[in-house]
Formats: structure tokens, C-alpha cells, sequence
């Protein structure tokens, strides 16, 4: 195996350069860990734009075509809109390069699976963007869970809520266009990481209703504020699930909602116990083990620390916390374990076109009112 890989990055807008940082500083914080990620070439819109961030971000080439960057690199990260995913991932498939994508993959369920099959067949290393399965008291959580430490999972309540777009005054983005960003609004830019997280409790969902609402159905243009373009997707998004193990849940997930910045959290009961979690106080979790007694009958309050996965290599010292683009770094060495181990990094494309095929049941189950069974299988 190869000890470094040469990366080349597609998009260097704030998720991009939040790749970026993690390509930089996976190699100081898992020293060990091999291969060690190189920033070999970015692209972007411009030649002029391309040059100036790669030379910001450390990268020893920028170009404005992406499929030099994809004939040239080892590895490729895709940090770009939805509509640009399917043909840069399948581009880079066809010549066997590692692929990271960003979430939600394509603008589609269907190219989400055409991409599962393509690595699949090809034996291509990948992974998506899954950037809060990352954390370290998330993987606690589940490894806790998964153990059998608090008894079989019986229901499980699951949120990502964020205010970006709380505003009715603003402007139209590209999030807002489907033929951008797909059908999915905040399902597919906030629910992807929490169904994510449902179902490494729970395991596959085998039954779902949904409701969506678009509650500012019409947005103002950015560059003129007197003319206003309809929303083509969903602001806000319910539903309630069935899943493989016997659990059952509840999801929700807002882009509209004030005051909430990342709050992505969840809370998990189990036979023996409950584990709950915020993203906003993302290094704690709460734990309550049943059978304590009375002396103990409140949640327990767990800081992260070196025993817990990941923390060690950043900061030995309990409490002091990480942060986003630690998460990154993180998922940065997960893909580089799969390049060296030519798999996917769990929660790969695999688990994202069962993903994206959730989110668009969620659609189908509020326009015919109805439960959708095995919403995570291929329609015939």
C-alpha cells in the first residue's frame, strides 16, 4: 500500500475548505494512520478562483476543470451542489479512484443506488459525508448500545433543527431549486444525518409515515428583492418509523427553525436504560441506567475523555472538547482506512442510497397519505 495518497478536492466553498483543513491536519492527529493524505489539486468555477483557494488551503494546483483533477488525483472529494455529484463520483469510479462524497449523493435516489452499484462492482474505496456519525460520544453511544449495555432499543426520538433559512425575508439559494439540490430540502441537507444515526441504533426501517411542509413557499431573489421565486422544496419534514429490531421512533427536521444553530440530538430508551445526546453540547452525553436506585434516579452526565473513541489522538485532557472540523478529520482517516483496506467507511454510498430512498418514502407518504412499507428497498 502506497503511504501517501494524492487528494484532489471538488468544491472549496465552507464544507470544502472544512475538507481541506482535515486533509491538512489528518496526518498530525493520526500519525499512525496510513495512507497519509497529500492536497494535491482543487477545483473550482474559475481558473482565478481556483489558483487563489488552492493556494489558501495549501494545495499545490488549482484548476477550473474537474476531470483533471479526477485524471490526476488518487483520491477525490466531492464538496459541490447535488446536481454536480452524480457525474464527478461516476467519472472517478470508472477510473478507480477513492471517492468522498458529500451528502445528500446526487439529486436522487436513483443516482444514489447507481453510484452503491458502481462501487460495488468496482471495488472502489468510499464514504459520504456523514460528518456527526463522527463523533466521538455518538460512537459511544451506539458501541454502548450495540454491546447490549442498556438492553434491547424499544423507541428512539431523533432531531437535526437549524435556523438558516428561519428568515422568510431570505433569499433564494440553490438549496431551494430541485434541479439543484433535489426533491429533498431538509431532509435531504439535515435528516440524512440523523436517519443515519436512527438506524446505527436500530438498524434498517422497515415501515414509515411522512409529513413536509414548505412554509415560505416563495423567497426573494438575491439580486432583486422585489422579484421572488417559488421554493421547490420542503422546509420542515415528520415522520414516524418502524424499524428491523422492533424499535419504533420519531424524526423530525426544520431548516426554519429559530434559534437553533445545530441542534441535531436524540434520545434512545432502551429495555435497561436511556442515552440522550444534543450536538449542540456535542462533547457530553447523558446516560440513565435503570436499577440505579432512588439515590441515582436522574441522567448521568458523561464529558468526553480519552477513553472515548477519536479524543485521545486530539487532546488528552477530559472536557476540553472538539469541534466540527475535528469531525472532519476524523472522516478524513475513516476514508483513508477505506483506501487502505479497499471497502466503503461506514456509513458509505451503500447506507446513502438507503438513505435517499427514506427520504423520498417520506415525500410519497404525504402525497398519498399513507404508510410506506420496506421504504429502504429498490422500487421494482
Amino acid at each position: 500500500m502506497p503511504d501517501t495518497a494524492k487528494v484532489g478536492l471538488i468544491g472549496a466553498g465552507f464544507i470544502g475548505e472544512s475538507h481541506a483543513r482535515a486533509i491538512r491536519m489528518m496526518p498530525v492527529v493520526f500519525s499512525g494512520a496510513r495512507p497519509h493524505p497529500v492536497p494535491h489539486m482543487l477545483a473550482e468555477n474559475s481558473e482565478d478562483l481556483a489558483m487563489r483557494r488552492a493556494s489558501q488551503l495549501g494545495f499545490a494546483r488549482g484548476v477550473a476543470d474537474w476531470r483533471s483533477v479526477v485524471d490526476e488525483c488518487d483520491a477525490i472529494v466531492i464538496a459541490v451542489p447535488s446536481h454536480l455529484h452524480f457525474e464527478i463520483a461516476r467519472a472517478a469510479i470508472e477510473q478507480g479512484k477513492a471517492v468522498l462524497c458529500e451528502k445528500p449523493v446526487g439529486l436522487s435516489s436513483l443516482e444514489a443506488t447507481d453510484l452503491a452499484d458502481a462501487v460495488r462492482a468496482a471495488r472502489v474505496p468510499n464514504a459520504v459525508g456523514f460528518t456527526y456519525m463522527r463523533a466521538p460520544l455518538v460512537r459511544h453511544a451506539v458501541a454502548l448500545v450495540r454491546n447490549g449495555a442498556l438492553g434491547r432499543p424499544l423507541h428512539f426520538r431523533g432531531w437535526h433543527c437549524e435556523d438558516y433559512l428561519a428568515d422568510a425575508t431570505a433569499p433564494f439559494t440553490w438549496r431551494l431549486d430541485p434541479d439543484l439540490a433535489g426533491r429533498t430540502g431538509a431532509l435531504g441537507d439535515l435528516g440524512w444525518h440523523i436517519l443515519s444515526i436512527a438506524r446505527a441504533f436500530c438498524g434498517q426501517i422497515v415501515a414509515l409515515s411522512g409529513s413536509v411542509q414548505t412554509y415560505h413557499a416563495q423567497r426573494p431573489l438575491p439580486d432583486d428583492r422585489t422579484a421572488f421565486r417559488t421554493v421547490g422544496n420542503e422546509d420542515w419534514a415528520g415522520m414516524t418509523l418502524s424499524f428491523e429490531s422492533g424499535a419504533h421512533g420519531l424524526i423530525e427536521c426544520s431548516r426554519i427553525a429559530h434559534g437553533r444553530k445545530m441542534d441535531i440530538g436524540f434520545e434512545l430508551v432502551c429495555e435497561n436504560g436511556t442515552v440522550a445526546f444534543h450536538g449542540e453540547r456535542m462533547n457530553e452525553i447523558k446516560i440513565y441506567r435503570a436499577g440505579d436506585g432512588s439515590m441515582k434516579s436522574g441522567f448521568e452526565t458523561i464529558h468526553c475523555s480519552a477513553d472515548h473513541p477519536d479524543y485521545a489522538a486530539f487532546i488528552p485532557a477530559p472536557g476540553h472538547g472538539l469541534g466540527f472540523h475535528d469531525l472532519k478529520v476524523i472522516e478524513m482517516r475513516d476514508f483513508m482506512g477505506a483506501i487502505a483496506e479497499k471497502r466503503g467507511a461506514d456509513p458509505d454510498l451503500n447506507q446513502a442510497a438507503r438513505i435517499a430512498r427514506i427520504c423520498e418514502a417520506v415525500l410519497r407518504s404525504h402525497e398519498i397519505g399513507e404508510q410506506i412499507s420496506t421504504p429502504e428497498e429498490r422500487a421494482e
